[in-house]
């Protein structure tokens, strides 16, 4: 009976590695097949798409951060997403902290009010959005389009820092107020120096969610020069002809930061998470 018990847990995961093998292979053939298709000429790519490159050309990359002015828009995406990251995690992790430690009669309806945007579509909003910035004249803002993304990030922030900070212990704060510290030296002395590791994993997705949004600046942004990173991208995308190789190349470029960035804060990504959703 035990060999057979011990026969099927084996199967059991065996089953199961080349479950989460096949699932790997599928996420990261896109990257590799971009990776290959980056290095190749246009024919070469309809030709022989899944075939390693003949000849490696380096060169798409110089027409790529050329044509499609990756430099520019890169720099335009860091500053968008970097003043995204602070407005959404400051004022969510504020909120997050009233929703966590204190009790008043409508918390549970404010923070389901704040959750409640993620169901919000970006699509759902475009036209109404447009209309309203088009008669007040803030289009091509960048002021506004930071807002757009806040707001777009918010809920997310509220419902991953509100589990996290469920998980501090209040015996920390209670000493530090006997000791004589205010509510603003307690959120910005221990509150915000112990919630690292979620504020870190939430900055994570929503640096990935400003990063590939192509909807807000292609609609709210009419000057090139403020374009960002997903528009440069269109710009090999003519309406007579495609430069594939280029715009391969062009993905490659604008997707080795997320990859980056996760590469590095794996460990604290996945221990946020984790830490807010057991404890919280």
């Amino acid at each position: 009976m035990k060999k057979a018990e011990k026969r099927v847990h084996t199967l059991g995961h065996k089953i199961g590695f080349l479950i989460f093998l096949a699932i790997a292979v599928i996420n990261v053939y896109p990257l590799i097949f971009s990776i290959f298709c980056s290095l190749k000429g246009n024919l070469e790519i309809f030709s022989s798409f899944i075939s390693l490159p003949e000849q490696l050309r380096f060169e798409n990359y110089i027409t790529a951060w050329k044509v499609g002015n990756i430099g520019r828009y890169f720099l335009n995406t860091i500053l968008l997403a970097a003043g995204t990251l602070l407005i959404s995690g400051l004022f969510g992790t504020m909120a997050s902290y009233i929703l966590s430690r204190f009790r008043f009669k409508i918390k549970s309806g404010i923070y389901l009010f704040f959750i409640s945007g993620m169901m919000i579509p970006i699509q759902a909003v475009l036209i109404p959005l447009s209309y309203v910035f088009g008669k007040l004249g803030i289009m091509n803002n960048y002021g506004m389009l930071l807002l757009l993304y806040s707001a777009f990030c918010f809920p997310m922030t509220v419902l991953i820092m509100t589990g996290f900070m469920n998980s501090i212990p209040t015996e920390l704060e209670e000493a530090m107020i006997i000791d004589g510290a205010g509510i603003w030296q307690v959120f910005f002395q221990m509150v915000i120096p112990l919630s690292m590791p979620g504020i870190i994993s939430v900055s994570i997705f929503n640096f990935i969610q400003v990063w590939n949004n192509l909807l807000f600046p292609l609609i709210f942004i009419t000057d090139k020069e403020k374009g960002t990173i997903s528009m440069g991208l269109l710009a090999f995308f003519g309406e007579y002809s495609t430069d594939y190789s280029a715009s391969m190349a062009g993905i490659c470029l604008t997707t080795i930061p997320v990859i980056i960035a996760y590469v590095l804060f794996q460990d604290k990504i996945e221990n946020g998470l984790m830490s807010g959703a057991i404890k919280g």
